[in-house]
Formats: structure tokens, sequence, C-alpha cells
């Protein structure tokens, strides 16, 4: 491909005005001229020319001139760079043998002498412009041509051929294809992990195909073909393009000719045979008869009901510091996901006054991302869950109170909703501390609960929680530090005014937990109880066996006093 520097053209042609003057140095070259990297290339596919290679890279960069060719073939080299009267020298090694050397017209070349030709070498006093090299190959391997000026010059450039029992082109290959699932059309596959592998009812997913063959290279030909078990629909369509609901459970299209183009953008849409019910669905795609993927997908139900699940207890006169956890079911009762919930305005009222929805139910657990849930309520929750939250504001009246959420079914537009039995209740004003048990052995863990009133006597807001350093274990530790603060794995936070906390039991003797809270009417409580060494419990200690071995002794002597206070009676 490169052409002499125009230096070396330079130094060429003063040489030939010296030695052959002016005229004939413009007519002929002089001989032995070396030649460049990239002077040789791989031979453009033509007819029979170079049927046998499967791809070529030709360069002007060392080393970089590659080819993958079929075993048994013959592959052709040109001298697209080479000048009339360059000295050129082949060295073949691997499984390949040179054939010939021709001019480009066929005949064999005589200027400057015959080029000598080995089985692995081609020399060549004076080449000519445009020669051809010919070589076979005779196993599958790797081959490499190097040429340069002589057989003692260093190589100018190498050639890469990579032999194989037979060529990639068009054949699907895992390595290097991306096929995923996903929920949106725009975009092309550009991994194989999905981003997706079910729906809400009533939305399609999207099974993304760029196919490469061995090579590489994309995959513009042949068919593919797509099955779905349990009556799931399939239509071909490309990126962008939402495509209608098929008719039918198979479906064939050609890869990335939809679209008029090469870009990989085939897509299969895959949407259930039924809405009202979850279903599976396996999606088996081939090309020309080649498998490609299997995909497994689910396809949730329709919404038919909301299921209330925990409630947890506002703050009086604050806003949105309640909240509802809930889910969605379809008709068969499996949990579902689907849009989010409002919350119903037309029953609020004095206690609880408003509500906003805060999170949509979703097939898995994922983050709340929402400001306007109270820190301590999202805390409880571990930052994340898979149910719909709703949150709520209370009016400044203590007290238990109905209202409604409600959410429009994502297929047929259907009005569900449901009644949450919420709570406002106030902060702390007392609190008593009590433990499971009266007396613990060493090692034991103690539950140690608070339980926490609001000025009312009802039970304190969930808002509430735990202060740092609120809590002292005699004879043991907390097995989880109080934080102090509204991170997920903060253990201090109360729900139904309670809040119960875990301790080792580590020293003998008798103790108290003792709790405080500033702020509130009672300022601290204390909860009594025991800790015994098991290793203890039943021993006697030296000071007790030699009281008891003294008593022994004196019992012993009294006995004999007796004894002989008797014999002497008798005498």
């Amino acid at each position: 491909m490169s052409k002499k520097t125009m230096k070396q053209r330079i130094a060429v042609l003063a040489v030939s005005v010296l030695t052959a003057g002016v005229f004939t140095a413009l007519s002929s070259p002089a001989a032995n001229a070396a030649v460049d990297v990239g002077d040789i290339d791989f031979a453009t596919q033509s007819g029979g020319t170079n049927a046998a290679v499967c791809t070529s890279t030709n360069t002007n960069a060392y080393g970089t001139t590659v080819a993958t060719a079929r075993n048994g073939g013959d592959v052709r080299l040109v001298g697209t760079g080479v000048a009339n009267g360059d000295a050129n020298y082949f060295a073949l090694s691997g499984p390949a043998v040179w054939v010939s050397t021709t001019l480009p017209s066929g005949a064999q070349q005589t200027t400057g002498g015959l080029p000598t030709v080995t089985s692995t070498t081609i020399t060549n006093t004076s080449d000519a412009a445009g020669a051809l090299y010919n070589l076979r190959l005779t196993a599958v391997g790797t081959v490499t041509v190097s040429y340069g000026a002589s057989a003692t010059a260093a190589p100018t450039d190498v050639l890469t051929i990579t032999s194989v029992a037979a060529c990639a082109n068009g054949v699907f290959s895992p390595t290097y294809s991306s096929i995923m699932m996903d929920s949106v059309v725009d975009g092309n596959a550009s991994s194989n992990v999905d981003a997706v592998t079910s729906a809400t009812a009533g939305s399609p997913v999207y099974i993304k195909l760029d196919l490469e063959d061995g090579n590489d290279t994309q995959i513009t030909t042949g068919t593919i073909v797509a099955t779905a078990t349990n009556g799931a629909l399939l239509t071909a369509t490309t990126s962008g393009t939402a495509g209608l609901n098929g008719t039918t459970s198979s479906v064939s299209a050609t890869p990335g000719a939809d679209a008029g183009t090469a870009g990989g953008n085939t897509m299969i849409r895959v949407y259930p045979a039924q809405t009202a019910t979850t279903s599976t669905t396996v999606v088996t795609i081939t090309h020309n008869g080649t498998a490609v993927a299997t995909k497994n997908i689910t396809f949730h139900g329709e919404q038919a009901s909301i299921v209330v699940g925990n409630v947890y207890a506002g703050k009086t006169s604050d806003t949105n510091d309640g909240a509802v956890l809930f889910t969605y079911k379809d008709s068969a009762g499996n949990t579902v996901p689907g849009a989010a919930a409002s919350f119903v305005a037309s029953s609020a009222g004095t206690v609880i006054t408003q509500g906003e929805s805060i999170k949509a139910p979703t097939s898995s657990s994922s983050s709340i991302a929402a400001t306007n849930l109270n820190d301590r309520i999202e805390a409880k929750l571990g930052g994340k869950t898979a149910s719909g939250v709703i949150a709520y504001g209370c009016g400044s009246t203590s007290a238990n109170a109905t209202f409604s959420i409600a959410t429009v079914s994502t297929v047929n537009a259907n009005t569900i909703t449901a009644t949450v039995n919420g709570s406002c209740n106030g902060s702390i004003s007392t609190f008593t501390v009590s433990t499971d048990k009266a007396s613990y052995n060493i090692g034991d863990i103690a539950t140690i609960t608070i339980e926490a009133k609001d000025s009312s006597g009802r039970p304190a807001t969930d808002t509430e929680s735990l202060q740092l350093g609120a809590i002292s274990v005699g004879g043991g530790a907390l097995t989880s530090a109080l934080l102090g603060t509204d991170a997920a794995a903060a253990v201090e936070g109360f729900q139904g005014g309670k809040v119960s906390v875990k301790a080792q039991m580590t020293t003998a003797g008798s103790f108290n937990t003792v709790v405080t809270h500033t702020g509130s009417v009672t300022n601290n409580a204390t909860a009594a109880y025991k800790v015994v060494d098991p290793a203890t419990v039943g021993a006697v200690s030296n000071a007790e066996v030699l009281k008891s071995i003294v008593a022994l002794i004196a019992s012993i002597n009294k006995q004999i006093a007796a004894l002989q206070k008797l014999i002497l009676a008798k005498k």
C-alpha cells in the first residue's frame, strides 16, 4: 500500500543519473532499491482469487497486515508498493509453501533475471511493480511471511496468516455477539447482561440482537428464527421501533437488514398470551439453525387488589411522617408490580390530613429515592423495599384513623382501592424498661425492651428513636451499638411504641440496665436482674469444707467420749 519516500526516490534517481544519464534515469529506476513496510498486501478477493481467504486487513504499520484463510486454499499477495527493480526476499514460516510469483498479467517475470522460488523462500533481485506472490496453506496453524531486501537483511515487514479448518464468516459466534433483554426500544444490545427479566402487565420485553461471526464481523445475512412457549406472542422489529404485539409464537428476521443497516439493531418483541395472571415463557433464538440464545421471561399479571402491609405511626402536627407499605396481587393471588398508588384526598380528616406517593411496588427490592419520607422510617426499611410506599401526615390529635389509597390497573385501567388503618402519635413522654428474664448465665443474650408512651398515654410515634448512649448495661454490653442516626443499620427506632435491643452478659453479680432519654417527662428507667457464673453454681468453698471437717471431728470425739462413759459405768 505504501510508496517509496521522496528521499528514497531521489536517491534512486541520483544513482541512475550518475551511471546512465538523465533520460535513462527518468525512464527506468535503478535496480536493487529496497522494499518498504506496507509494500506487500493481501490481494483483493475477486472471482477465484483468494477464495480461501476468510478475512484480511492491509495496513502500513509493521506486523499488522493479517488474514485468516481456509486450510488447503491458495493465498495471493500483491506488491502494491513494490517498484520495478526493488530487491525482495520472502521467508515463509508455518504450515504453508510458496507456489509461484508472477507479473500482474500472469506472465513469468524475466526482467533482471528469474526469481528463485523454493517451498519456504522467494528471492528476487529485481522485482516488478504489482508482482503477485502465491502460497498454499498445508495445515491448520499460524503462518508468517517476512520480507526484506535480502536473506541477510532484517525483515522490512511481517504478514501473519491464521490457517483455519473453515471460515467463520457469517457463522454466529457467542464470543463476539451481544444479546440482551430490555424494556426500552432505543439502543442496540451492548452486552450479554439482561437489563430486565420480567415485565409489568401490559408491557412487552425486547430481546436485542447484535450477532457477530468468529471474525468479530457483523452478521447481516441468514435467518434469525425465534419461538416462544406458553403462547407468548412474537414480533420482529428494530431498535427504536416498538412494533405491535405479534399474532404467533414464532417469527423470523434477517439480522441487521430490517433497517437497511448492519448495526446489530434486530429486536424480538415478546408479549404474553394473556395479562390477567402471571405467566412465563421461554424464547429460543437460532441463526441459520445454530442456537443463539434462550431467554426466560416472567410476565406479571394485571393488578386486581391492593394488600396493605406494615403501617408506621406518624407524629402529630407533622407532614408525611407516617407511612404505609402495600403490594398488589393479580386475580390468581400472585404478588405483582405496578404503577404507584395515590392517597385518596377525600379520605383525609382531622387526624390524618394528607398523603403522598413515595414508591410503586416493584418485582424486586429497590431503593427508596424520595426526600419526603421520614428518615427514621426509611432507616427501618433499610433504605429499600419491593413494596409500594405512601407517606401520610398528621393533625394535632393523637389517635387512630383510616384513609384510602388507590391505583389504576395497567391493562384495563380498573380503579382499585384499599383502606389503611393509620395512626398519629406524639413524642416520647414516659417510658419503661424491662428484660426478658430475671436471671442470666454469663454468655447469655438478653433482650432489653423499652416501651414509650406519648402524653396521651398512647404508644410513642414510630419516628422516635433511642438517643446515642441511651442504654447502660450492667454486667454486660450491647451486641449492636446505638448509632444515634437515621442510618439503615440503626437498631434503635421505635415501632408501636416499643424497641428491643440485645445485650450479652459477661460478669456475675446483681445489676441494672439503665435507659435515659432527655427531653421527656421520664428521664430514665431501670430494670434489675442477676448474672450467674454457671461454673460456680453448686460448688463448695475451702472454708466450707474445713468447717465440715471440724464439725465431723467434734462429732466423732463426742461419740468416743460417750462410749468411754458407758464402758466405765458397766465396771
